[in-house]
């Protein structure tokens, strides 16, 4: 068997990225555990890490090395889990005022930047995306351009238009409609970018992964077709809210204010997701996409509740769906290590 191109691809979702967290942790400890090599990380077995909005940020700590020594990781799985625990009530907080004067994103943005850049600032510091151990996609758009911006590792290296310290690239990635303002960036060459969330496009990155590496690995001269890849696409859970008509007919602007942002990421999402299915199945090589989604329901399903009893529900989510995908999971890590 011909060695896979393997691609981890990560959805957007905000404090919902506690889901692929948690399965990026057990898959981790599943790895070390096999490999009797505790300093094993998940970025080692992949060859191409994509991430959306909050896992964008989930990507970037996968790949992201230490101060001293840039060819070691400085964190793990369980680290990167931990920043939604530990941070993610701290980044998701707007006063009452504030609550009052946004009128839930209808007139401004429901949270301030500050919070998150703070939090960034800490983890990823001057790191640059040109740094990152891996190739990697994180995607955003750009509002002034009406294009898509990607920031990857492997063309920054060769172009300081498009390398960025990892902190603002996260912060853009993660400035999603109605929750943050759009992000100012610079590059490292002093081009500024106005940058809102991918997800507006691509909430579920993983086309866009595939299309980008199979684009890298022809510059090296390896053309590649869609059964030499390996994908393992983690969601953050998928919305069951229904919208019915009596609900949606007599809506205005207003009306679908919310609802509007909810549809799109999710049609999108789905529209990606049937089309790699049908892709993958047409060169027989299904069993070489992973895609780890749970359902959700109740109040788990809102992107930014970070209060404590939303966090201890969507870590049994995480819990239930570990379980639910144990086999496939199994085979996930025995083909990675196999590979």
């Amino acid at each position: 068997m011909k060695k896979k191109i393997r691609i981890l691809s990560i959805d957007g979702g905000g404090i919902r990225g506690i889901i692929p967290a948690s399965v990026a942790v057990y898959i981790e400890n599943r790895l070390q555990r096999i490999t009797k090599n505790p300093d094993v990380r998940i970025s080692d077995y992949f060859d191409f890490i994509a991430g959306t909005s909050t896992g964008g940020i989930l990507a970037s700590a996968y790949l992201c090395p230490q101060v001293v020594d840039q060819t070691q990781h400085r964190f793990n799985a369980t680290d990167a889990l931990r920043f939604y625990l530990e941070k993610g009530g701290y980044i998701f907080s707007a006063g009452v005022w504030d609550k009052m004067a946004s009128m839930g994103g209808f007139l401004k943005a429901r949270y301030k930047h500050e919070p998150l850049e703070k939090v960034l600032n800490v983890a990823f510091k001057q790191t640059k995306i040109s740094e990152l151990l891996k190739p990697c996609l994180i995607t955003s758009y750009d509002v002034e351009l009406k294009m898509p911006v990607y920031f990857q590792s492997h063309v920054a290296k060769n172009d300081t238009t498009l390398d960025f310290f990892v902190k603002d690239a996260c912060k853009a990635a993660a400035s999603a409609p109605l929750y943050f303002e759009p992000s100012r960036v610079q590059s490292m060459s002093g081009v500024s970018y106005t940058l809102i969330d991918g997800a507006v496009y691509a909430n579920n990155p993983t086309m866009c992964a595939v299309s980008q590496a199979a684009v890298l690995f022809a510059e090296k001269g390896i053309p590649l077709t869609i059964d030499q890849f390996e994908v393992v696409s983690l969601g953050t859970g998928r919305n069951q809210k229904v919208y019915t008509y009596e609900q949606v007919k007599d809506w205005g602007g207003l009306g679908w204010l919310n609802p509007l942002l909810d549809v799109m990421i999710n049609g999108a999402s789905e529209v990606i997701e049937s089309e790699l299915i049908i892709q993958f199945r047409s060169m027989q090589a299904i069993d070489q996409y992973h895609r780890i989604q749970p359902d959700l329901i109740g109040d788990s399903q809102e992107m930014d509740d970070a209060s404590p009893e939303n966090i201890q529900r969507l870590m049994e989510i995480s819990a239930t769906t570990i379980e639910k995908y144990k086999d496939e999971l199994e085979v996930i890590v025995n083909r990675l290590i196999n590979n």
